[in-house]
């Protein structure tokens, strides 16, 4: 089964190319993540939980929640306003705690200048294994917390973070609003993709690591017609030597959400047009097989999450 965060909502399919059934009315959904057996979806009306990705009941949290991150013994939730909480359940439903305080962190006064509604969001959320938890701003950049304080997590990457992907070295990839970028050790970043010859290629929101190798997809800017781009190269590679390939779909579209199903790497795409993002317009689902992008079902809005 696959579980799809769109603009409209919550869908469920039993493969990718299979027909979407609709299983919450939630608004725009950000992130789902999977729990155990059950999956968690940070959504604009509230956070859902489904204990089978069929059934979503609403859970009394944060009313802003953009991001939510799930492991065996933790669930983490950033939300709109700059906060990270940590989330248990309770004998009277969830519990919600505070993670540091990072929207008190001296740099706090810069983001809220820079951010369109005056909050920055909390929009990806990661656990390192040596640095603890990682939370990436929009605006603001990466900033870590190993259970005393919040720090600044490296100069030089991006103020639009998207995406946080740990990799298997401990290398950190940033999917940005400019850019793709690495850090190894959390001190420096460096941008993977100044090697790809598209120059107008550079709108990043999500990337994943599927057999050995890096995948990302870019939007492409600029004076011709909007384009999406997917590139991929050895996720070791540090000069990110990318395979750059268009989308199969016949309409402007790139992928903003990955999930690998059945062992095979399946994005979730948005549309563009000549005015930006066409964020509720129908888009598909797209699948690697072998060396070759195909087209798989199509959904009413555009994928911004996907969870097996």
């Amino acid at each position: 089964m696959l579980v799809c965060g769109t603009h409209r909502g919550l869908y469920r399919l039993d493969g990718p190319h299979d027909d979407p059934t609709r299983t919450a009315e939630c608004g725009r959904v950000h992130e789902v993540a999977p729990s155990g057996d059950a999956r968690l979806a940070a959504t604009a009306d509230g956070l859902f939980r489904s204990p089978d990705g069929e059934d979503w009941r609403p859970l009394d949290g944060p009313d802003d929640p953009v991001s939510v991150l799930a492991g065996p013994e933790t669930v983490l939730v950033g939300t709109g306003d700059a906060d990270v909480l940590r989330a248990r359940p309770a004998t009277d439903g969830w519990r919600f705690d505070p993670v540091g305080d990072l929207g008190a962190h001296p740099h706090g006064d810069r983001w809220r200048d820079r951010a369109p509604s005056g909050a920055p969001s909390v929009r990806t959320l990661a656990v390192h294994p040596d640095d603890g938890v990682l939370a990436g701003l929009e605006p603001g950049g990466v900033y870590a917390f190993a259970g005393d304080f919040w720090r600044r997590y490296g100069e030089g990457v991006h103020d639009d973070v998207h995406d946080l992907r740990v990799l298997g070295d401990g290398g950190v990839v940033a999917a940005t609003g400019n850019g793709l970028y690495r850090t190894d050790g959390g001190d420096r970043w460096y941008r993977l993709d100044t090697d790809f010859r598209d120059f107008w290629a550079n709108y990043f929101r999500e990337s994943v690591v599927h057999d050995g190798r890096l995948y990302a997809s870019a939007n492409r800017w600029g004076p011709e017609a909007p384009a999406g781009v997917t590139l991929s190269a050895a996720a070791g590679d540090p000069a990110f030597d990318a395979v750059a390939d268009p989308l199969p779909a016949a309409d402007p579209a790139f992928a903003i959400s990955w999930a690998v199903v059945d062992g095979a790497l399946v994005g979730g795409t948005m549309r563009v047009d000549e005015d930006g993002f066409a964020p509720e317009t129908s888009a598909p689902l797209i699948r690697r097989e072998g060396d070759e992008w195909t087209l798989g079902a199509e959904l009413p809005a555009g994928v911004t999450s996907l969870s097996t």
